[in-house]
């Protein structure tokens, strides 16, 4: 018998989706999964909101499902399912969406329309699955489920009652505790050799002095009003090596390495943003072009700073590993 379960979070408007939420929570259900998290009304709901963002807190993964609305415009100019979304990409929380992609039969308000084309636009990922029946959403949640848990694994939960022994007994422990043992013993290894020299001259930043020139594009909101900008923005490599290092001392996907650069820069795209739209309030969904990252690759190889594994990984270079171990002294 299984101990373990994961969790997930299933957001959606309550409108229109009552039945298709039960057959998520079904089929979530018959993989062994937990469903949580409650559908948000047709008005704004900041209660319900904190009661969803407090199950998105103890969920492993996220399950999005968008029907035909984007939903009611909160303060922050964005609907209360798009501010989950944001809130789970913040807490790095894998994503699926689940995207109705039938007939709009219902009469729709234009600008929600136009809202949902964009936020849908910003789901456009590997995991995102499209529906337009009952038997093809069951069929995605399924192979959804299937996929998060084979690329993104998680530890899960486990019941209460199952004692977490380390017997000879439990195999699952037993690995997990070796794992993590040697992961100690390396890291002490490592800190020493660390003690024992110096960093000089073990990077070379003045390889390429350039500041690192990098395009984005966001959404910015106004007044419930949506609109996509793109800009650009300039910044110094040893900056870029300071937001980057901690996370670079283990193997990193490239997608993640893009989602920490966001988050740094999301309050200065903000910035922007009130600057040439006047009254704008909010930007979200923060994508660096695939270019500038490319370019930031080829940089930082050159600097001595980054390897790739040949799954296309990020991890500091052992240079750069032990000028970051010194610099957390």
């Amino acid at each position: 018998m299984q101990n373990y379960r994961m969790m997930v979070m299933v957001a959606s408007l309550e409108r229109h989706l009552e039945n298709e939420r039960k057959i998520i929570y079904e089929a979530i259900i018959g993989q062994s999964a937990i469903p949580v998290g409650l559908s948000f009304p047709s008005m704004s709901a900041n209660y319900l909101l904190k009661l969803n963002n407090q199950c998105l807190n103890d969920a492993d993964y996220l399950f999005l499902l968008i029907g035909k609305e984007y939903g009611p415009i909160t303060e922050k100019g964005t609907s209360n399912l798009h501010q989950i979304y944001a809130t789970a990409q913040a807490m790095r929380k894998p994503i699926v969406s689940f995207v109705y992609n039938g007939s709009h039969t219902t009469e729709a308000d234009l600008f929600d329309q136009k809202r949902r084309e964009g936020f849908v636009n910003s789901l456009k990922t590997a995991s995102t699955f499209y529906w337009s029946s009952a038997d093809e959403l069951r069929d995605a949640v399924e192979r959804g489920l299937e996929r998060v848990q084979e690329h993104s694994p998680s530890v899960g939960w486990v019941k209460s009652d199952q004692s977490l022994s380390f017997s000879a007994s439990n195999n699952i422990d037993n690995d997990i505790v070796a794992k993590l043992k040697l992961q100690i013993d390396e890291l002490k290894q490592r800190i020493e050799k660390v003690s024992s020299g110096t960093h000089d001259s073990i990077l070379d930043f003045d390889a390429d002095p350039r500041p690192w020139n990098m395009s984005y594009s966001c959404n910015a909101f106004r007044e419930g009003r949506l609109k996509q900008f793109s800009g650009h923005l300039n910044y110094d490599m040893r900056a870029i090596f300071d937001w980057l290092s901690a996370a670079l001392l283990s193997h990193v996907a490239e997608s993640r390495v893009q989602n920490l650069l966001a988050g740094k820069i999301q309050n200065e795209v903000l910035s922007e943003a009130k600057r040439l739209w006047k009254g704008c309030h909010a930007v979200s969904d923060v994508k660096i072009d695939q270019d500038s990252t490319d370019d930031l690759k080829k940089r930082l190889r050159l600097m001595g700073i980054v390897d790739f594994d040949e799954q296309g990984r990020w991890r500091l270079t052992s240079a750069a590993e032990k000028l970051t171990l010194m610099q957390q002294k």
